[in-house]
C-alpha cells in the first residue's frame, strides 16, 4: 500500500476550517456592515455543504477505509479527489447562486461518487471485529437513503411545488445523513478501534439505536404535517435512543481500560468531551418530550443551530478528530496540538452554552442579553483557531519521513 504525503491528509481539515470561516463571516454580518452584496442564504448553503460533504465525509472516508478496505487502493484515491473536486464546486457556486445549475451539478457528482463508495467499501471491508462491519454496512445504507431525499429535489423545483412537500425531502435528507449515516459511520470505527465483538448488548444496541432513528424523523415531519401521532412517534424514538445509550455505555466502557494505556491523555479528554456531547444530545432530544417544549422549540433558531452544532462539531467532529489522532497524524508540532484540541474544545462549549442560553431567554420573552452577537462572535472566532492550528501543524516544517496511512 502507497504511504501518503501529509499534505494530502489536509483536505478534509482544509474544508473544516473553510466552512468554519463562512460561518464566522455570517457572525460577523451581524455586528458590523461588510460593505458588499451577498446572499446570506447561499452563504449558509454553502457553509454546511462543505462542512458535511468536505469536511465529514472526507474525513470519514480516510478513516473507513483505512480501518476497513482490504481492496486496491488506486480506485479509493481517484474516488478521493473525484470527491474533493465536487466539494470544491460547491464551495464556489453555492455562494453566488444558491441552488442553481452549477452547485446542483457539483452536488450531484458528488452523490454518485458517494455511491461509489458504498459499493466499493461493502465489497472490500475487512475486520476482526463483526460488530463494527455490522455497524459499518447500516452507516453506507443511511447514507444511500438519505440521498433520495435529495433526488426528490429536481422535480420539486421544476414544478415549482411549495409548501411543507418542498421542505420535507431536505429535512429528510440532513435527519439520515446526521443521525444515521454520520454516527453510525463514528461509532463504527470507534467499535473497530475497541475490537468489540458481537453480543446480545450490541444486538440490542444497534436495533435501538437504528429503530430510533426512523421514529425521531416525526419530529421535523410535525413541523409541517399537523398530527398528534408525530409527537407519540417521535417518543418512542428517544426512549429507544436512551436504551441504546445505555448499552453502548456497557459496551465501551469496558474497553475503554487498554486505550486508556495506549494513548495520550489528551485523547482522553476528547474522548470525554465527545461521549459528553452524545449524552448532552440525547438529553436535549427528550426535552422535546415536554408538549408546549416541543411545540415552539423549532420556531428557536438558537435551539435548532445549537442543536445542529452539538452534533456536527461535538459529537461528529470530535470524534473524527480523536481518529485522526489515534493515527498520529497531529505529530508535527505536539504544543500546536493540544492548543488546536482545547481551543476546538472551548469554541464548541462556548457557542453551544451562549446559543441555549440565548433560546431560552426567547423561549421565556426575555429578548437578547447585551452583546450577544460579539461574544458569539468571539466564542466562534476561537473555534476557527483552534481548526487553523491543527491545519497549521500538518504544513510547518517538512520532513523525509513519509507517514504510513494505508488507505491510498
Amino acid at each position: 500500500m502507497k504511504a501518503l504525503q501529509k499534505h494530502h491528509l489536509g483536505f478534509p481539515l482544509a474544508n473544516f476550517l473553510i466552512a468554519a470561516l463562512l460561518g464566522l463571516f455570517m457572525r460577523y454580518t451581524s455586528i458590523s456592515d461588510i460593505g458588499f452584496p451577498f446572499t446570506y442564504r447561499y452563504i449558509t448553503h454553502a457553509h454546511s455543504h462543505v462542512a458535511m460533504l468536505g469536511w465529514v465525509y472526507l474525513a470519514l472516508f480516510i478513516l473507513i477505509v483505512h480501518h476497513f478496505s482490504s481492496g486496491r487502493q488506486t480506485k479509493y484515491r481517484r474516488l478521493f479527489w473525484l470527491t474533493q473536486v465536487s466539494a470544491i464546486g460547491m464551495l464556489c457556486s453555492f455562494p453566488f447562486q444558491g441552488y442553481g445549475a452549477v452547485s446542483i451539478t457539483f452536488s450531484s457528482l458528488h452523490v454518485l461518487a458517494s455511491y461509489s463508495f458504498i459499493y466499493f467499501i461493502w465489497k472490500d471491508t475487512k475486520t476482526q471485529s463483526s460488530a463494527a462491519a455490522t455497524l459499518l454496512r447500516a452507516s453506507l445504507l443511511f447514507m444511500f437513503l438519505s440521498t433520495l431525499g435529495l433526488w426528490f429535489m429536481g422535480p420539486i423545483m421544476a414544478l415549482k411545488i411549495s409548501g411543507p412537500w418542498s421542505q420535507i425531502p431536505v429535512q429528510f435528507f440532513l435527519h439520515f445523513q446526521f443521525n444515521g449515516w454520520f454516527i453510525f459511520a463514528v461509532i463504527a470505527i470507534l467499535f473497530q478501534i475497541l475490537r468489540v465483538s458481537s453480543s446480545s448488548d450490541f444486538n440490542r444496541f444497534i436495533v435501538s439505536l437504528g429503530l430510533s432513528i426512523f421514529f425521531t424523523f416525526a419530529w421535523p415531519l410535525s413541523w409541517y404535517l399537523q398530527s398528534a401521532v408525530w409527537w407519540w412517534l417521535n417518543a418512542l424514538g428517544i426512549f429507544l435512543q436512551l436504551i441504546a445509550l445505555f448499552y453502548l455505555m456497557r459496551i465501551v466502557l469496558p474497553k475503554l481500560k487498554r486505550y486508556w494505556q495506549a494513548t495520550a491523555r489528551l485523547n482522553h479528554r476528547l474522548l470525554y468531551f465527545t461521549l459528553l456531547c452524545f449524552v448532552l444530545k440525547i438529553f436535549l432530544q427528550s426535552l422535546i418530550l415536554i408538549p408546549d417544549f416541543a411545540e415552539k422549540a423549532h420556531l428557536y433558531t438558537n435551539f435548532i443551530i445549537g442543536f445542529i452544532h452539538l452534533t456536527m462539531l461535538g459529537l461528529i467532529s470530535g470524534f473524527l478528530l480523536l481518529y485522526f489522532l489515534d493515527l498520529s497524524l497531529f505529530i508535527r508540532r505536539k504544543s500546536l496540538v493540544q492548543t488546536g484540541i482545547y481551543l476546538f474544545i472551548i469554541g464548541v462549549t462556548s457557542t453551544e452554552i451562549i446559543l441555549f442560553f440565548q433560546g431560552i431567554l426567547f423561549y421565556f420573552g426575555k429578548g437578547t442579553f447585551p452583546y450577544y452577537f460579539l461574544i458569539l462572535f468571539i466564542a466562534s472566532a476561537i473555534l476557527v483557531l483552534g481548526i487553523f492550528f491543527l491545519l497549521l501543524q500538518l504544513c510547518l516544517k517538512p520532513t523525509r519521513r513519509k507517514i504510513q496511512i494505508y488507505y491510498f
